[in-house]
């Protein structure tokens, strides 16, 4: 998965959530764009539909000296997923406060849309 996406996840209380899952890339000396097995997670709207850019400040313009906001400063962050090797592969959720049954609806999604 190259894209980023939103997906609706269920708590363990049974109420919906929107949230974005945002790969991140490595670009190789051809210019490709890779997966690195990185998955960053932020809350998505609450209309369902979000887009990275409306919760993440966009980088600076050279000269600027305005910062780009810290995923652990940002409160719409909700941690990472890192697989070790290809998304079939054992994987590590951290800096975030997901619940299990919510890391595995977005570890399940992640596989299936890389299958």
């Amino acid at each position: 998965m190259i894209h980023t996406v939103n997906h609706n996840v269920t708590d363990d209380n049974g109420t919906q959530r929107n949230i974005i899952i945002e790969p991140v890339l490595h670009q190789s000396t051809s210019h490709e764009l890779n997966a690195t097995g990185l998955y960053k997670l932020y809350k998505g709207g609450n209309d369902g539909e979000a887009i990275l850019f409306e919760i993440q400040e966009i980088a600076p313009e050279i000269g600027e000296s305005k910062p780009l906001l810290d995923d652990k400063k940002n409160p719409d962050y909700l941690g990472q997923i890192m697989f070790d090797g290809d998304a079939t592969a054992k994987w590590h959720y951290s800096e975030g406060s997901l619940s299990d049954y919510e890391q595995q609806q977005v570890v399940e999604f992640i596989q299936n849309t890389n299958s």
